[in-house]
């Protein structure tokens, strides 16, 4: 439609190359381009439209927001029908919360405590499994946040992984089985790390460790405790929201990092808030700190920083003050 607008339009130059510009955007894949990280010069990213800079331990990241959960469907639905309306303490939610006061325990109780996907979420996962596919990309390892959503997104959307999810469609069982394809998965682990900003939402909770298991049962739980205790003990909200969220972003490069040598491609199934708060770590330009649509991936090369004089790396940052940020 916008191709159609600006061919029709008297518009001005300007104006129509800001359109132009914006179609562009919309029709292309977001990459990420940036050089150097604000806080600390541990880590750098760059753009996966070259290789890494020789000389920086690297692994190439791809950044995956969860599909559609039914928290998200349910959200848009009581806006539309302005649910809020209905009780005058839900109004006073709505102008503290947003439309996030929809998943709050004393409006839908435990409703949507870690949702699913919903059947569009589900159908946007697959998508997900089609670009990897056609764009031939394989992963070393798959980590993810311990959520169902995150989860089933991997499970739908990773193609070397599909076979490890037992709600897979009996038809994709049987091609598999007549096409004599052999289930070798890359190890998927999760981690707390990369888990949404834990807010009071009953779907910034998560399910047990043994129901989580039952439902996925090859992904690896080990760092994981059996009950949310995050969620009961260490909430990010008010003004320690954003530091406390950077900080536990900071610890997930790092986690990212150590992981084998021998991951250097890796997928991060993770959430929206958490994914501007690991980018925010990054000086990007305003098109990379964009909030991710449910699905999306982005791609970057992310490198340890040896010495302050590599290529990407911040000689003018140092630990005082990635220190000074640090939250109490």
């Amino acid at each position: 439609s916008i191709t159609r607008i600006d061919a029709t339009l008297p518009l001005t130059p300007p104006l129509r190359t800001r359109l132009s510009t914006f179609a562009h955007r919309l029709s292309s894949p977001r990459v990420i381009h940036a050089k150097t990280n604000m806080d600390c010069p541990a880590h750098a990213v760059f753009p996966t439209s070259r290789p890494p800079p020789e000389g920086l331990r690297c692994k190439t990241v791809h950044l995956i927001r969860h599909a559609e959960g039914t928290h998200n469907a349910a959200e848009l639905e009581a806006e539309r029908r302005q649910r809020f309306m209905k009780r005058e303490e839900w109004r006073a939610l709505r102008e503290t919360h947003g439309v996030a006061f929809y998943l709050l325990e004393s409006v839908t109780g435990l409703t949507y405590w870690d949702p699913p996907l919903t059947r569009l979420g589900r159908r946007q996962a697959a998508k997900l499994r089609r670009e990897l596919t056609r764009s031939n990309v394989t992963f070393d390892a798959i980590f993810s946040s311990p959520f169902r959503r995150t989860l089933q997104t991997a499970m739908i959307g990773c193609p070397q992984i599909e076979c490890l999810h037992r709600a897979r469609p009996w038809w994709r069982k049987l091609g598999a089985w007549l096409r004599h394809e052999p289930c070798r998965p890359p190890p998927v682990v999760t981690t707390d790390l990369l888990r949404e900003r834990i807010a009071n939402y009953t779907s910034d909770g998560r399910r047990t460790v043994t129901q989580l298991a039952a439902e996925f049962p090859r992904v690896n739980f080990g760092e994981v405790s059996e009950e949310d205790r995050p969620f009961l003990e260490s909430k990010e909200l008010g003004k320690q929201e954003q530091p406390l969220v950077r900080a536990r972003a900071r610890r997930a490069v790092q986690w990212l990092m150590d992981r084998p040598t021998q991951q250097r491609t890796v997928a991060v199934v993770t959430h929206s808030h958490f994914l501007l708060a690991l980018l925010g770590l990054f000086r990007l330009p305003d098109e990379g700190l964009l909030r991710f649509a449910n699905a999306e991936r982005r791609a970057l090369h992310l490198c340890a920083c040896q010495n302050d004089a590599q290529e990407g790396c911040d000689p003018t940052c140092t630990s005082a003050a990635a220190a000074a940020e640090k939250p109490p």
